[in-house]
């Protein structure tokens, strides 16, 4: 029987564990003087850089090998003009090559900029100030409501990401077939988040929050958001092959109010996303983003994005004001959530190389898609890289610094971290444990993802580093210095040794508490095992297997004398229908997410699928544990029960109760959607 209970555990509890990650983005910033609307970056800098070319293509090619990538786009400016404009691999299932100055690849977070840059331009023009609660210029549709906070959200706070929405993503973000769409408006409201920390204590990334700024672009100028992007920021920049607009039928604008789609022209040249399956790159199916256009609907061409960049860092090109732009490239970050890290400035994040040279600008992903848009003013640098492929992702993350490296060697300003000290192990104990991320969903189903995506594992090694672990991957990280901000307060930074960035640890009356990444937009509280996925995997284990025992035991007693108490019968019925409304509860979402573990997009295409019938189960099983707690009750003193049977009744009754908190715990009982 155990043997049989534990190959159950092992179908839910697995397929729990390889929930994959979600989505995440980043954003951008203004534009430059370029002589010509439609010159080509190529035309503005007809010399190339061999040297740096070769450079590129080794380590492009390299990872197009060993990660399985189809397809590459790369950009490089340097003082004003693009030395290097390069398309790698395949752009369609039917082998089209990528085409630097045609192909479009899906840039997702990276959108955001041309969001930020919208909302300068209204404050510039004065119609909006920073400083103003957001709905004053939102629609009444859409007013922000107090949760329990005093404190109202402020512009500047959805430009910072420091709102305090929770974060959902599931069936919306992006969906398959766009006739399930919403407009804009209308999708903001459907699905709206909790506010869950009062607005400017931690910036913590928020798709909502910058596709609400895009509502609020679109209310104050009286346009449509994607129709004010064209007319105000894409055409005046020469940017005529990107775009917010999506393939989908034309009809789809009267019939459900949406934008209009893109141009036939355009869409025959958007690459196609991939996946590495069975030997061979298989075509995935689109990833719309229409509803929450602001936050991630961009379509461009490396091409283009030389001419964005050379519009960056050049002043703003007349689409934004010189003093702006340098707002979102100032060097002190208009917020961090410690001393030290990386930040943001109005929208755009900073980052470093691991050489130590300063970057801002934005990273985007979709399920297929990755990219990198990184200015390094320093070097007078900017570079822009995207894969078409789901492994795409490491080749977006170290080329733009690989490049700055490359080109500027160890930044002299850089502060290498002190040398491994083993006799350090001691003290640095204290930060060990599990972390659960800020960024998660707090009031639906959706939270059961973090039972894989969400814990930061910290632990000590033996030469006295900490090394953290989180969704698959590993960082080491050495201690520098730490700060005391009163109050018992105090922040310890350390340097990360993979990327040269800091993270920071926050201690509060000698304990601590927070774990605050060196992305700058993401931050993890401490938690206990209970809280953690080990816990819940504990719990569940024991629930299981209880409710196992009780099936077989219900099942075993069909042939056997019955109970002469009609109460005592009642509770042999009634505990082993609880026991199988656990078991199809966790086989329900067992199924789930074996699926989603299979990929991802299962969490976007089709939710909440068969969660939602985990969800009636897990109201079934909890009804008939109430029901079995009671007939056990009653039966108690009449029933012809062994010492033996009374025990395992009441550890059976204990554990289907932990079980039945625990996912409750997790939002996993009832319909919370």
């Amino acid at each position: 029987m155990k043997r049989w209970a534990e190959c159950l555990v092992g179908a839910a509890v697995a397929v729990l564990l390889a929930v994959p990650a979600i989505a995440q983005a980043p954003a951008l910033a203004p534009v430059a003087a370029l002589e010509s609307p439609v010159r080509t970056p190529t035309e503005a800098a007809p010399a190339r850089d061999l040297a740096l070319e070769a450079f590129v293509d080794g380590m492009v090619q390299s990872a197009m090998k060993s990660e399985r990538i189809a397809g590459v786009g790369v950009t490089v400016v340097r003082d004003g003009r693009v030395v290097l404009l390069k398309g790698y691999g395949q752009s369609t299932a039917a082998g089209r090559p990528v085409d630097a100055e045609h192909t479009l690849f899906r840039i997702a977070s990276i959108s955001k900029t041309f969001t930020w840059i919208a909302l300068m331009q209204l404050v510039e023009s004065g119609r909006v100030d920073l400083e103003a609660p957001a709905n004053t210029y939102l629609p009444p549709a859409l007013q922000i409501p107090a949760d329990g906070f005093a404190q109202p959200v402020l512009v500047r706070h959805l430009m910072t990401h420091t709102a305090g929405f929770e974060d959902l993503v599931a069936g919306h973000l992006f969906i398959a077939n766009p006739e399930t769409a919403l407009p804009l408006v209308d999708a903001l409201v459907r699905h709206r988040p909790r506010r869950v920390r009062a607005p400017g204590i931690a910036s913590v990334y928020s798709n909502y929050g910058t596709a609400l700024a895009g509502a609020l672009v679109q209310n104050v100028s009286g346009m449509a958001f994607e129709d004010y992007v064209e007319q105000r920021i894409l055409t005046p920049l020469g940017l005529q092959n990107t775009t917010f607009r999506e393939p989908y039928s034309p009809a789809l604008v009267q019939a459900k109010g949406l934008p209009s789609p893109m141009t036939p022209a355009l869409a025959a040249d958007v690459s196609d996303g991939f996946r590495w399956t069975d030997g061979a790159y298989a075509k995935q199916a689109f990833e719309h983003c229409v509803q929450f256009a602001p936050a991630g609907a961009a379509s461009t061409t490396p091409a283009d994005m030389g001419r964005y960049l050379i519009a960056l860092m050049s002043g703003g090109a007349g689409v934004l004001k010189p003093e702006t732009v340098a707002l979102f490239a100032r060097d002190k970050p208009f917020f961090t959530n410690a001393p030290g890290l990386n930040g943001l400035a109005f929208g755009m994040l900073q980052s470093h190389s691991e050489n130590g040279w300063r970057a801002w600008g934005h990273g985007g992903d979709t399920l297929r898609f990755h990219s990198e848009l990184a200015i390094y003013p320093d070097l007078g640098l900017g570079v822009f890289v995207t894969t078409n492929s789901v492994s795409g992702g490491d080749l977006r993350d170290i080329l733009p610094g690989a490049i700055a490296d490359r080109l500027g060697g160890r930044n002299p300003a850089f502060v290498a971290p002190p040398r491994a000290n083993a006799a350090a192990r001691p003290l640095l104990r204290k930060f060990a444990g599990a972390y659960l991320v800020d960024r998660r969903a707090y009031s639906n189903a959706e939270r059961a993802f973090c039972l894989v995506n969400c814990i930061i594992s910290v632990t000590v090694s033996d030469n006295g580093r900490l090394v953290v672990t989180s969704g698959g991957q590993t960082v080491r990280l050495a201690a520098m210095d730490h700060i005391d901000r009163g109050g018992g307060v105090r922040i310890h930074r350390f340097r990360n040794l993979d990327t040269g960035e800091t993270a920071a640890f926050e201690e509060r009356g000698g304990r601590v508490v927070r774990y605050l990444s060196a992305g700058g937009v993401n931050r993890a509280q401490r938690v206990s095992m209970f809280a953690a996925p080990d816990g819940f995997f504990a719990v569940t284990l024991i629930g299981l297997i209880a409710a196992f025992a009780a099936l077989f035991s219900g099942l075993s007693r069909v042939f056997s004398p019955p109970q002469t108490a009609a109460s005592a019968r009642l509770a042999g019925l009634l505990l082993p229908l609880a026991g199988a409304g656990w078991l199809a509860t966790l086989a329900a979402y067992g199924a789930y997410f074996q699926r989603a573990a299979g990929d991802s997009w299962v969490v976007f295409a089709d939710w909440p699928g068969t969660m939602r019938l985990g969800a009636y189960g897990s109201i079934a099983a909890a009804i008939l544990t109430v029901l079995a707690v009671v007939a056990v009750a009653l039966a108690w003193l009449k029933a012809d029960w062994s010492v033996w049977r009374r025990t395992r009744i009441v550890a059976t009754l204990l554990a289907m109760i932990a079980l039945a908190a625990m996912l409750n715990a997790w939002n996993l009982v009832g319909l919370r959607f």
